[in-house]
C-alpha cells in the first residue's frame, strides 16, 4: 500500500497545526468533511492562580491549506509580498454567512511556517454580500506574510470573539472600549489590587525627539519602597493618554496648561499673550515659557489636560503620574469579577510586554 506525496504532506502539516494550536483550546472536528472546514478549536485560557485551564465561550473554525516546497520554494516565497491559493466561491459564501468565525490556514512547506487570517472578515472587506451572486466558480485570495500563527494569533482570535459575546455586559461601551478592556483587562485588576492594598501606582511615560515610539511603563509601590513593574507597553504614534487607557484618571507630577492673559507692552497698551504655565505642587509654585518651559515636554494627557515632563540629552521626555481608576475602570473591575466568577474568562496579573504597532496587526 502506498500513501501519495500529497496525503503525506498533509498529515505532516496537520500535526504540526494541532501541535501549535493544543495549548489554546481543545479540539473540534466533524464525523464526515462535508462543512468547508476541517478543523475546530474551542479557545481555554489559564486559570488564576495555576488551577488548570477554563473553557471560554469562543469557538473558531479552520479551513487549512498546504503549499509543498515543489510548489513554492524558500526564494520564491521571499521574493513575493504575499501568499496566494484559489477558493471555490461557494465556500467563501457559506463562510460569510456563517455567525461562527472562519480563520484561513495557509502551511507553506519550503519555510516549515503557518499564516492565518480570518476569511470571513477578508470576504466582507473584499466583496460583502456580492460575493453570493459571484459568478467565477474560485476566487484568488491573498494573505499577507505578516500574518503568523503564533500566540498573538490565538490571543487576538479571542478577544475579537469575545466582543459580541460581552456587548449585552457593556451596554454603555462600544465594540472597540470592549476590545480595549479584554487588552488591558490584566492592568484593570492588577490597578484594582493596588487601591484595595492601598499601594500606589503610576505610569512612566518615555518619549523620543527623534522616534515614533512611546514607551509606558506601569508600576506599583512595594512594601520595601521599589517601583515594581506590572506592564511595559510600547506603542507607535500614540496620540494622547486618555485614548489609549480611557479606564484611567492621571495625577501628574507637574501638570501643565496653556493660558490667555493680557501683559501691557513698553507702550502701556494690554496686549493678549498665550503662555505656557507649570504647576509643580512639590515646588508649590509655577512657571511659564518665560523662565525656560519648554513645550517639546509636554504630554496630552486627553481633555485639555496636560503633563510637564523633563528632557534628557535633548532626546528623551520622561514624564511620572500617577494613575487610579476613573468611573469606566471601577465600572470594568465589577464586571470583571462577574466574568471570573462565572468563568467566563480568567485574567492573570503579570509582568509582561504589549506592542502596538501596525506591523503587529492581523488581517
Amino acid at each position: 500500500m502506498k500513501i501519495g506525496a500529497t496525503d503525506d504532506f498533509e498529515t505532516q502539516y496537520m500535526a504540526k497545526f494541532r501541535q501549535i494550536a493544543a495549548p489554546y483550546g481543545l479540539f473540534m472536528e466533524y464525523a464526515t468533511d462535508r462543512a468547508g472546514r476541517d478543523i475546530g478549536l474551542h479557545l481555554t485560557q489559564a486559570a488564576a492562580a495555576g488551577r488548570g485551564k477554563i473553557v471560554t465561550p469562543v469557538s473558531i473554525w479552520f479551513q487549512m491549506k498546504g503549499i509543498m516546497p515543489k510548489t513554492l520554494d524558500q526564494a520564491a516565497f521571499h521574493a513575493a509580498n504575499d501568499i496566494s491559493v484559489s477558493l471555490n466561491t461557494s465556500h467563501l459564501a457559506f463562510w460569510y454567512m456563517n455567525p461562527q468565525p472562519t480563520y484561513l490556514v495557509i502551511y507553506v512547506g519550503s519555510v516549515d511556517s503557518f499564516f492565518a487570517i480570518d476569511i470571513k472578515e477578508w470576504v466582507r472587506r473584499n466583496y460583502g454580500d456580492e460575493i453570493l451572486s459571484h459568478s467565477a466558480q474560485t476566487v484568488t485570495v491573498r494573505v499577507g506574510k505578516h500574518n503568523i500563527l503564533d500566540e498573538h494569533f490565538f490571543r487576538r482570535a479571542l478577544d475579537m470573539n469575545l466582543v459580541p459575546t460581552l456587548r449585552s455586559l457593556f451596554a454603555q461601551d462600544n465594540d472597540h472600549q470592549i476590545a480595549s478592556f479584554l487588552r488591558d483587562s490584566s492592568l484593570v485588576k492588577w490597578l484594582s489590587n493596588c487601591q484595595a492594598e492601598g499601594r500606589d501606582a503610576r505610569i512612566r511615560v518615555i518619549k523620543y525627539m527623534s522616534k515614533m515610539r512611546t514607551e509606558v511603563y506601569f508600576e506599583s509601590l512595594s512594601p520595601q519602597g521599589t517601583w515594581d513593574e506590572i506592564r511595559t507597553h510600547w506603542q507607535f504614534a500614540m496620540g494622547d493618554l486618555e485614548s489609549s487607557f480611557s479606564f484611567l484618571t492621571f495625577h501628574p507630577r507637574r501638570s501643565a496648561s496653556w493660558q490667555r492673559e493680557t501683559d501691557f507692552g513698553l507702550d502701556g497698551e494690554p496686549h493678549g499673550v498665550t503662555r505656557l504655565r507649570i504647576d509643580d505642587p512639590e515646588e508649590e509654585d509655577w512657571w511659564d515659557e518665560d523662565e525656560e518651559a519648554d513645550p517639546e515636554c509636554l504630554l496630552d494627557l486627553g481633555s485639555g489636560r496636560m503633563s510637564y515632563g523633563e528632557m534628557a540629552g535633548g532626546e528623551i521626555i520622561t514624564h511620572e503620574i500617577a494613575i487610579s481608576l476613573n468611573e469606566v475602570g471601577e465600572r470594568w473591575v465589577e464586571i470583571l469579577n462577574r466574568l471570573e466568577a462565572s468563568e467566563i474568562i480568567s485574567v492573570t496579573v503579570s509582568p509582561h510586554l504589549l506592542s502596538v504597532a501596525p506591523w503587529h496587526a492581523r488581517e
